[in-house]
């Protein structure tokens, strides 16, 4: 589907939960989107969606709404297990595709929609806000500056003391419709912030553990997932991630005590062989003549990170802007969540090809 700059897009979104109701309410904001059609089998939810933010059509099965030659994209908002299919049959369809995270269940299934878009010259682009808040836009800049120096190092942390989430149906906790537990829902989150600020090296070998060892705190349900992982990620030049991600942990009190999950820290440091960058609070930790300074680093502006994400997606799509979030590095981020299991599984250092 060839667009034109200028042009009103007319959107789809496919999954009228919360994540389908931020893409919904940041539409009204940019004037080259139109909500212009949901689908979604829970018709409760559907109505809601339709009487808030008042798309022109409204489908149950999505299958007719990507029948709809008017949709120019698609935002698929669903349980993981079904980014796979919607996706392909949206790309088949002639749609432009922007899924939630995680894009696919692994990386296989995600090299097929990466191949698929390429092929048909659509944009395939992945959820990931977080790229496009204050804090890492700031972040970004500096780094490309030069401050770090070079960058060798990072640590990706996203720990809950009591944080397992349930889900309609239960799907959270339930490998076959998950993918995996607390690595793939917010372990994905704390890697991806790291391996961005770092500039997406290439990763070439994991050697990672998970665990399940809170089952206990969940009442009832399958639960067949990890509730934590920690992991070592090498990348080519040398660079190295360490990441700790846990759903449920009895954490020390050097963890904040977050909202709603207990203690709960989120966080992304990057080392450089000039300075340090941290996310919150954001600060830098700069050498000067030999001497480590702290450097508190004042946030740009409070621009909404689902705005700005809808708006360089649509850029891309018009081919005005490169895609921020593209295929490729969803195949990537999907290759390094699958060396953590393996890892894990095998008890060993394993490479990424």
């Amino acid at each position: 589907m060839n667009l034109k700059r200028g042009k009103t897009l007319r959107l789809g979104v496919i999954g009228t939960g919360w994540p389908g109701q931020q893409h919904a309410r940041v539409m009204s904001a940019i004037p080259a989107a139109q909500l212009y059609a949901c689908a979604d089998v829970n018709e409760e939810r559907r109505q809601l969606f339709e009487a808030t933010y008042g798309p022109e059509k409204s489908f149950t099965d999505y299958r007719e709404l990507l029948a709809d030659p008017e949709v120019a994209a698609v935002m698929i908002c669903l349980p993981n297990f079904l980014h796979f299919p919607a996706s392909l049959a949206a790309l088949e369809a002639g749609k432009h595709v922007f899924c939630e995270k995680p894009p696919t269940l692994n990386a296989a299934e995600m090299k097929v929609l990466h191949e698929e878009a390429s092929k048909r010259e659509l944009i395939y682009y992945f959820g990931r806000q977080f790229r496009f808040t204050p804090g890492m836009r700031a972040a970004k800049e500096l780094i490309a500056t030069g401050r770090l120096g070079r960058i060798y190092h990072a640590q990706a942390t996203w720990v809950r003391s009591r944080g397992i989430p349930a889900g309609v149906g239960g799907w959270f906790t339930q490998k076959e419709r998950s993918g995996g537990g607390a690595l793939i829902d917010i372990g994905v989150h704390a890697l991806d912030s790291a391996w961005y600020l770092m500039g997406t090296p290439q990763p070439v070998s994991v050697s990672a553990q998970v665990y399940r060892n809170f089952e206990h705190l969940v009442p009832a349900g399958l639960f067949d997932v990890e509730d934590a992982a920690y992991g070592f990620i090498r990348f080519e030049g040398g660079a190295v991630v360490s990441l700790e991600t846990a759903w449920a942990g009895n954490l020390p009190d050097d963890i904040p005590q977050g909202q709603y999950f207990g203690r709960e820290l989120n966080n992304s440091t990057v080392y450089g062989t000039k300075g340090t960058i941290r996310l919150k609070p954001l600060t830098l930790f700069e050498d000067q003549n030999g001497a480590l300074t702290t450097i508190p680093i004042d946030l740009p502006d409070e621009a909404d990170s689902f705005e700005l994400q809808l708006r360089n997606f649509l850029d891309a799509i018009t081919g005005s802007a490169p895609p921020i979030n593209n295929g490729e590095q969803a195949v990537q981020l999907m290759e390094m969540l699958d060396a953590i299991y393996a890892s894990s599984s095998l008890g060993r250092e394993v490479p990424i090809a």
